[in-house]
């Protein structure tokens, strides 16, 4: 089979932060699938053209693969070549299995990009947005250069923050399998390329419009009513519960009730309303709650008083 191609200052709510960091981290030690097939996938797999004892060939020599120490780029390669001749639960479970293993390596990758050498000659070509091939391509590092190939062969895309550069679960190069997998995993490839590829947060501060942050947690939230026994869906709990803080609270640079006046942020005021119009008559806990808290921040003025303070205690405690 031909190969796939790709289709054209520190957080002041430690919640939030420790919930963004731990996404990533917390893959690997997610098991790979559900114990019994959903219906979604049985039906999946009934649809297609797919020769049972062939596809288990080629699952199991994937998964045996996947368990040898260095062999990710050439389990990349054969998931690319393969993934159209198995099952759709088979396919699913085999690209789960490939982002534990992409995010079971990449403390080996942070720590030795995270290396003042490495660092200094990154930061000597480096460019807004660039990835590693064009750091390989502009470098004559010879260590940096096998660095940081390796990394992209291994699934991982340059990310910065605060002047750091380090390595990131590359959910982009996920897409090509969508076509393939069920509709869960097909949902979370969407919303996790989008997190990897426009961060909600850095530096402190929002990357991202209020707008964007409701449409993403509503994202999350169908998600999770959609997929309740999803192998992802206690991921992806965690993530609409981190974007749950940072809609009625901020971030430590981007608050959203400015410091000096405690009034709400207009963008804040203005993109908010605009999603409770759009969405009216949408059932959604998180809409509700939106609703509830753009009602009593308006009959405040939309300022940050004790009855404010107390509603997102109550109803979004930050511990």
């Amino acid at each position: 089979m031909k190969q796939l191609t790709m289709p054209t200052k520190t957080f002041t709510f430690a919640t939030l932060a420790a919930l963004t960091l731990a996404l990533q981290a917390g893959t690997a030690g997610a098991a790979a699938a559900p114990a019994a097939k959903p219906a979604p996938y049985a039906a999946a797999a009934s649809a297609g053209a797919v020769n049972s004892a062939a596809s288990n060939q080629i699952f199991n020599k994937y998964i045996t693969l996947l368990q040898v120490k260095g062999q990710l780029p050439r389990a990349i390669a054969f998931l690319d070549t393969h993934i159209d001749e198995v099952s759709a639960y088979q396919a699913s479970i085999m690209v789960l299995r490939l982002e534990n293993a992409i995010v079971a390596g990449l403390p080996s990758f942070e720590s030795g990009i995270a290396k003042p050498s490495i660092q200094t000659g990154i930061n000597k070509v480096y460019k807004w947005k660039d990835s590693f091939a064009d750091i390989i391509s502009k470098t004559k590092d010879k260590k940096l250069k096998a660095l940081l190939q390796e990394a992209d062969n291994n699934g991982l895309k340059l990310e910065t923050a605060e002047g750091f550069y380090f390595p990131v679960v590359d959910y982009k190069g996920f897409q090509k399998y969508r076509a393939y997998v069920g509709a869960d995993v097909k949902a979370y490839i969407d919303i996790m390329t989008v997190e990897a590829e426009e961060p909600k947060v850095k530096d402190a501060g929002l990357m991202i419009g209020y707008q964007e942050i409701a449409n993403r947690t509503l994202s999350q939230e169908r998600f999770v009513k959609q997929f309740p026994s999803s192998n992802r869906a206690a991921k992806i709990k965690n993530l609409l519960h981190s974007y749950k803080i940072l809609t009625f609270y901020g971030v430590n640079n981007s608050p959203l009730f400015d410091y000096d006046n405690n009034k709400m942020q207009p963008n804040a005021i203005k993109g908010y309303n605009m999603i409770l119009e759009r969405n009216k008559g949408t059932k959604s806990e998180y809409l509700f709650l939106l609703q509830q808290f753009m009602d009593l921040a308006k009959a405040h003025d939309y300022k940050l008083t004790d009855e404010v303070t107390a509603f997102r205690k109550a109803k979004l405690p930050i511990q």
